[in-house]
């Protein structure tokens, strides 16, 4: 190395420490940043140089031989999967308080009450069963059960429409972070990836990436390989290959029962061909997904809990049960059996129940007694009054019976997802705290670090300085 080797240690030292006091700063610099990793400067020996006639080696210095980034594999990969689980659990829990909204239950307007006040109503009816009133008035009890019935269906459509819409945004939103992924390793280089601070950066904000992805739909596996690249697959369908993304597409499929049903292809990002059906696992989307296709889906065939599905039964069972009864009935001015039907037996549902059209506004057609020309008869109207005790009314319940557990079911779900969100959110802060821990900047350690790196730097000065100076005495020597 001769005599300038002291001068070159110096210089390797130099450039060394100074190269830790910037990874210092910078990780003192991001202390508040979200999901930033602390680095830490790994150095080694630089090659030794023999010595003149082979008797020993000699040191040569100090460079930097690696930057490590302090993540863990472990924990990122845990807080995505319960990140996922817990924005489903949040979706959940805010789609039944949706729900319970529509429903109004319990309250003096909801559907219970209609439907109590419906029945006690013919209960009137029978009491005085010549009256007009009464009549009048079991066909506006009548008319406000469908009104109720009407309203709550069309709130459940438009709740559809809008799960549709918030599918459709989280769609672009997933794939607006998939396409930001693939950016971000198409960054990457063979030099970044062995640890520069580029690299690191890019590490960071492609792991910030993946937990955003994570809760919109999941669980999502995230592979590095030997270039630093990473590849990322939902449920086992890959959507990022290295530096090539894909693209989620939404399919709304019309069987021929008319059941709309949404699911997920994976398409590429150039052609658009599809290779993929997507089956997300957990996070909003899958959330919104099974509430589309099932909770508010009134044709749902899965055997699933549909609210719109059990509604659209209730409807259906008090129509079927009414009009049997009705339908053997007479009104005021009956000499026959007018086999009149009390509510529209046709395409009944929640949205679409109605009184049929030979009683609108004609409460003397109101069937109440068993034969004709005897006003004072009330069998009829008491056989339906008594529909509310029936136990056989709707799978062998009465239908206040069949209605609370609908009720109960809604109740239920919401506080599985309500639980399921309290845990997840504990889990979150102790998986967190623990990533930190690991990852997360400490300023004690730091202000530490800067300190030594300084003193180093400092001393390395020293060094070539004191050399220079050696230098100078060598050089002036001959004068």
């Amino acid at each position: 190395m001769g005599n300038f080797g002291g001068l070159e240690i110096g210089k390797r030292a130099l450039i060394a420490q100074r190269f830790g006091m910037e990874v210092t700063s910078n990780n003192i610099a991001n202390v508040n940043t979200p999901g930033y990793a602390r680095q830490r400067v790994e150095f080694g020996e630089t090659d030794p140089q023999l010595l003149p006639g082979g008797a020993g080696y000699i040191g040569t210095g100090v460079e930097v031989a690696n930057v490590r980034l302090f993540r863990e594999e472990y924990f990122d990969r845990e807080i995505r999967n319960n990140l996922s689980r817990k924005s489903g659990f949040e979706n959940d829990g805010s789609m039944m308080e949706r729900i319970e909204t529509i429903l109004k239950e319990p309250s003096e307007n909801g559907l219970d009450t209609s439907l109590n006040k419906f029945f006690s109503s013919f209960q009137e009816l029978a009491n005085q069963p010549e009256s007009i009133a009464r009549r009048e008035f079991v066909l506006n009890q009548a008319q406000t059960l469908a009104e109720e019935f009407n309203g709550i269906a069309a709130r459940f459509t438009e709740l559809r429409s809008q799960t549709l819409e918030r599918l459709t945004t989280t769609t672009e939103e997933a794939n607006r972070l998939i396409e930001g992924i693939t950016e971000l390793n198409n960054k990457m280089t063979p030099l970044v990836s062995l640890g520069a601070d580029a690299g690191s950066t890019i590490i960071n904000d492609r792991a910030r990436l993946i937990e955003e992805l994570s809760k919109l739909i999941g669980p999502v596996n995230a592979s590095i390989d030997d270039k630093g690249l990473m590849n990322v697959s939902i449920n086992g369908t890959s959507v990022v290959s290295t530096v090539i993304g894909h693209k989620l597409q939404l399919r709304e499929t019309i069987s021929n029962s008319g059941e709309r049903t949404v699911s997920m292809d994976v398409a590429s990002s150039t052609s658009g061909q599809i290779f993929a059906r997507l089956a997300p696992g957990s996070g909003e989307i899958a959330s919104n997904f099974k509430h589309y296709n099932v909770t508010l889906d009134a044709q749902d065939t899965s055997n699933g809990f549909s609210i719109t599905r059990s509604l659209d039964s209730l409807a259906q069972a008090i129509v079927t049960n009414v009009n049997e009864i009705a339908q053997t009935g007479y009104g005021l001015d009956d000499t026959t059996v007018p086999n009149r039907s009390f509510f529209d037996p046709t395409g009944i549902t929640a949205a679409t129940i109605k009184l049929d059209a030979a009683v609108v506004g004609q409460p003397r057609n109101v069937p109440v007694a068993a034969s004709a020309g005897n006003p004072g008869d009330n069998t009829i109207a008491r056989r339906i009054a008594a529909l509310a005790d029936d136990s056989a009314f709707l799978l062998s319940q009465t239908a206040n019976q069949y209605y609370s557990n609908t009720l109960n079911r809604i109740a239920t779900a919401g506080a599985d997802a309500v639980n399921g969100a309290k845990t997840t959110s504990l889990v979150d802060q102790q998986l967190t705290s623990q990533r930190e821990s690991v990852m997360g900047v400490n300023l004690d350690e730091e202000a530490l670090s800067l300190i030594r790196y300084q003193r180093a730097f400092e001393a390395a000065a020293r060094i070539v300085n004191t050399t220079n100076e050696l230098l100078g005495t060598l050089i002036n020597l001959g004068k």
